[in-house]
């Protein structure tokens, strides 16, 4: 008699692990895709372990022990929801994984001292990358202890205010393979130890001195870096247009500048940091100098500028015109809060950079339809557009948006936008993120064209839009099943039906609901676990 085929036998048995791990690669955007593969037998328990590379345990006791010994190949580690991290943790996992943590984020964790840091260099020999942040306590002892670490590539100490020239020098000895390093805030760190890591450290690709009281002293050395491509001097008061003229270096290999909030910097002093910076793409200089035509002839120096930031700039108008005749074709500019913007220059602007894809024009308040209508004639490809607080853009001016079909970030919060302008808006079907806060035109009817239409919606902004409803909510849940953030924040209309609706969103993430009429018990009963809910009214 012919036996029954074995019905017993796991198909998966027969694939590679090669094969199985290409499958994990493929769950890694879907957590619970990849929690339910993992739960659904042994081979697949014991194989998520093993393919496992990264991890961010929630709690430290998720951590120790028995974390450690299931996952034996782990490089990078996310610490940051982990506040009680202390030497002891520190040596565990030093020891757990000694041959593969090559990255470690400690930023929000406050127990640890040098002794915690020095078990972690010498025990874990690949260490590239370890995040220090926000740890004012820690002194030249924890740097000396980094500095261990010899194959270190990313440091980042910001805040860090305890540490002097000292510790940075021995950073800056035994960790010559340093690529990117972040001094933010360590303000006790002078032009000596920034002078020290340019000397000892070759390879530096980025470096983050904002904050520091330093001076045009350090500068001759970091500009003689070969590699160097981002430099960041926010808030420098010490560094001074009259000092910069005297600089005989050039950094050709620059790619982006930072020098928001250097009020002492002028058009003479950027010509001399950027002189023979024929690569620079990015230029940031916020709530800094005046936007002026010495300025814009300045720019002219860099053929491949793409991204200009003038936020928070008191511009000229024949300053603010001359950028529109800049060579580069800019990509991105933000023009937020810059006093001096008008339907007299925007139009031009956005006329001659016809490929701008990124634009801000946050609180420009004498701007008007007009410029919208300029802009989405000219600007077809922009993909983040950012108008809150544009209070002169009539109901009308929004009618026009609807042409930038790229779209995929626009903030119109504040402003007069209405259910019309929603309409027009749901033509950008790729939108992603959409903010209407304080839109106190827009009704549920506006929200069904955004719902109907725009399926990839991610982040929705509802704060304080007081006549949406539970009915618009409900739309935009069904709608666009990818939200990941939500705030309904102070509308006295959206009720736990809302919440329901909420429920089918199988991505969200966050929930900001103060000041709703929602109650937080139904809100722990109807979503899922892992939403991050702001407090609500009980």
């Amino acid at each position: 008699m012919e036996q029954p085929p074995d019905t017993t036998t796991n198909l998966f048995d027969h694939l590679s692990k090669e094969l199985l791990y290409t499958i994990l690669d493929h769950l890694n955007d879907d957590p619970f895709a990849r929690k339910s593969l993992s739960q659904s037998c042994k081979s697949f328990h014991a194989l998520e372990a093993t393919h496992r590379t990264s991890l961010k345990p929630r709690r430290l006791e998720f951590l120790l022990p028995k974390t450690l010994h299931r996952y034996r190949s782990i490089s990078h580690l996310d610490l940051t929801l982990c506040p009680c991290v202390d030497d002891a943790t520190l040596k565990s996992l030093s020891l757990a994984w000694h041959s593969s943590l090559r990255s470690i984020d400690l930023s929000k964790s406050r127990l640890f001292s040098h002794v915690g840091l020095s078990a972690l260099a010498v025990n874990c020999t690949c260490l590239v990358e370890i995040d220090l942040s926000n740890r004012p306590d820690l002194t030249d002892l924890a740097a000396k202890a980094i500095a261990e670490a010899v194959n270190l590539e990313r440091l980042c100490l910001g805040r860090c205010k305890g540490i002097t020239d000292l510790g940075i020098g021995c950073v800056a000895v035994r960790c010559s393979r340093l690529r990117h390093v972040g001094l933010r805030w360590c303000i006790r760190v002078t032009d000596f130890g920034v002078g020290l890591i340019a000397i000892k450290c070759k390879e530096i690709r980025s470096l983050d001195l904002s904050y520091l009281p330093i001076t045009e002293k350090c500068l001759h050395h970091i500009l003689q870096l070969e590699h160097l491509e981002d430099l960041v001097l926010e808030h420098c008061l010490g560094i001074e247009d009259h000092g910069l003229a005297t600089l005989q270096a050039s950094c050709k290999s620059m790619k982006m500048l930072n020098l928001s909030k250097c009020q002492n910097i002028g058009h003479i002093g950027i010509a001399s940091l950027t002189s023979g910076a024929h690569n620079l793409e990015k230029l940031i200089l916020s709530s800094s100098l005046s936007v002026t035509t010495d300025l814009a002839k300045c720019l002219q120096s860099f053929p491949r500028l793409r991204s200009v930031k003038l936020d928070s700039c008191l511009g000229t108008k024949s300053g603010l015109k001359a950028i529109g005749n800049l060579g580069a074709s800019l990509k991105e500019l933000n023009l937020s809060k810059c006093v001096g913007v008008t339907d007299e220059n925007l139009p031009f602007l956005v006329q001659t950079h016809k490929d701008l894809e990124k634009l801000d024009i946050t609180c420009c308040h004498t701007i008007t339809h007009a410029s919208i209508s300029s802009l989405t004639n000219s600007c077809l490809r922009i993909t983040s557009l950012r108008m809150e607080s544009c209070s002169l853009v009539s109901r009308e001016g929004f009618l026009f948006i609807g042409r930038c079909q790229l779209l995929e970030e626009l903030d119109v919060t504040d402003t007069e936008i209405d259910d019309q302008g929603l309409q027009s808006i749901s033509r950008c079907t790729k939108l992603s993120c959409l903010k209407l806060g304080i839109c106190l035109m827009i009704t549920d009817d506006g929200l069904k064209h955004i719902a109907s239409s725009c399926s990839k919606l991610k982040h929705l902004d509802l704060y304080r839009s007081s006549r949406i409803t539970d009915e618009g909510i409900v739309a935009a849940a069904l709608g666009c099943p990818s939200l990941e953030v939500v705030n309904i924040a102070y509308n006295n209309n959206i009720t736990d039906t809302s919440l329901e609706s909420f429920s089918k969103c199988q991505k969200l993430e966050l929930l900001k609901s103060e000041g709703a009429l929602v109650f937080h018990q139904r809100v722990s009963q109807i979503l899922l676990p892992s939403v991050s809910i702001s407090r609500c009214w009980t």
